[in-house]
C-alpha cells in the first residue's frame, strides 16, 4: 500500500468512525425526545379518558369541565406533535445509518489488518467503500446541530486507532 493509500484509508476510517458515533448518538437523542413527548401524551390521554367517565356519573361543575377540556386539548396537541415529529422513526433511521457506518468501519479495519498487495484489487475495494460511504451520506437523516456540536468536540479529542497492533514489515 502506498503512503497516499494509507493516508486515504486512515482518513476514511476516522470520518466513518465519527459518523457512526454521531448517528448512534442521534438515535439516542431522538429516542429520548420520543419518550419525553410520548409519556406525557399517554398520561394526559389517560387522565382525560378517566375524567370523562367520572363526569358522566355525576354532573361536573363548570371549572371541572373546563379543566377536562383544556387537558383534552393539550393531549390532542401532544399526540399530533408526537405523530408529526416522528421521533421514533428518526431514531431508527439514525441507528440504521450508524449500523451502515459500522459495517464500512469493519471493512476498513480488515484492509488495515490484512493489507491487499494487488493494486487493482485494492483499487476495487476502495471504490466499493467510496460508493457505500457516498450512499450512507446521501440517505442519512440530518444530524441536529446541537448533537453534532456536543459530540464532535469529544470525537476530535480521540485518536481513531485500532486497539490491536499489526506488526510492521
Amino acid at each position: 500500500m502506498t503512503e497516499e493509500q494509507e493516508i486515504l484509508l486512515n482518513d476514511w476510517f476516522r470520518r466513518v468512525r465519527e459518523n457512526q458515533f454521531i448517528h448512534y448518538e442521534c438515535g439516542n437523542y431522538f429516542s429520548k425526545l420520543n419518550y419525553m413527548l410520548g409519556i406525557p401524551t399517554f398520561i394526559l390521554s389517560t387522565v382525560v379518558g378517566t375524567a370523562v367517565f367520572v363526569s358522566l356519573d355525576n354532573q361536573a361543575i363548570g371549572s371541572y369541565k373546563i379543566a377536562i377540556g383544556i387537558i383534552s386539548m393539550l393531549a390532542s396537541v401532544l399526540a399530533a406533535l408526537h405523530t408529526f415529529l416522528g421521533f421514533s422513526q428518526r431514531a431508527e433511521k439514525h441507528r440504521l445509518t450508524a449500523t451502515g457506518y459500522s459495517s464500512v468501519r469493519r471493512e476498513l479495519e480488515l484492509i488495515k489488518t490484512f493489507p491487499i498487495k494487488d493494486n487493482a484489487e485494492l483499487s476495487k475495494k476502495f471504490e466499493n467503500i467510496k460508493i457505500r460511504i457516498d450512499h450512507l451520506a446521501e440517505s442519512s437523516e440530518e444530524v441536529p446541530k446541537s448533537v453534532w456540536q456536543k459530540n464532535i468536540k469529544e470525537l476530535k479529542g480521540r485518536e481513531h486507532k485500532r486497539i490491536f497492533h499489526v506488526p510492521q514489515k
